[in-house]
């Protein structure tokens, strides 16, 4: 019996099995960044690499293409943007680093060294409220590290459809977003050209009332956690054009 679970556990794992994520990325260098406002419709945008392979890893979930990312930097930050399909959208919270994760949610994790425990979080929710902590550790205090001041990232979502009005027909929402490298300090701050991050691109998709949210990320999770941060991908910071 042993024998015979064991082997079923290793056809599970199988890597033929598992669903389709994203290893790595490239994150190109602009010459201009783009505007923040949630259109997307800078040239900027059209540098990018898309990532679109998001699928619920740990859940054997494959991706659905519902969720469109992108990454570019300049010498002044590291932008990003989502276009994600949303049937029922919904948010949770109306501040800076409240408990976005309890509604609809975009979320960037950033590690910049595989030799030290420090990593980012970046949260922006469809009500453009987002959430920025740097994390010296996993484990460390959420709640002191929320009470830091603002740290300078900015974001603004764009939803079309209606937030929080259940049986109306919802279709998408759009993330933009800008993280001043400033932020970074505390790990060395601006990358240089060739250097490569551990990253994954997360999401929170609610659905109706009483129903689990959909977790999804583009990283190649093994456990069912966002902060996994040894199955991220590699995100390789490279030059434009």
């Amino acid at each position: 019996m042993l024998i015979c679970l064991t082997l079923w556990l290793t056809a599970l794992a199988a890597p033929d099995d598992k669903p389709e994520a994203t290893s790595s990325a490239i994150c190109r260098h602009v010459k201009t960044g783009p505007t923040i406002d949630g259109k997307l419709d800078d040239a900027c945008w059209k540098e990018a690499t898309i990532i679109n392979k998001f699928p619920a890893f740990w859940a054997g979930k494959p991706s659905t293409d519902s969720t469109q990312a992108r990454l570019i930097w300049d010498d002044e930050a590291l932008y990003f943007s989502a276009t994600m399909t949303d049937k029922e959208l919904r948010a949770f919270g109306t501040k800076r680093n409240d408990h976005l994760w309890n509604g609809d949610v975009f979320e960037l994790f950033f590690k910049p060294s595989t030799q030290a425990p420090a990593y980012y979080e970046f949260q922006v929710n469809p009500r453009s409220v987002i959430l920025e902590i740097p994390f010296p550790k996993r484990g460390y205090s959420f709640e002191e590290l929320a009470a830091k001041p603002p740290l300078g990232m900015m974001a603004v979502a764009v939803v079309d459809g209606t937030l929080d009005q259940p049986g109306d027909t919802d279709h998408s929402w759009t993330v933009e977003g800008r993280i001043p490298w400033s932020l970074f300090e505390p790990t060395g701050g601006r990358p240089k050209l060739g250097d490569v991050w551990s990253f994954a691109l997360c999401r929170y998709d609610y659905g109706p009332e009483g129903t689990k949210p959909v977790l999804s990320s583009s990283a190649p999770l093994t456990q069912g956690s966002f902060h996994r941060y040894e199955d991220y991908g590699a995100l390789k910071f490279e030059g434009g054009r």
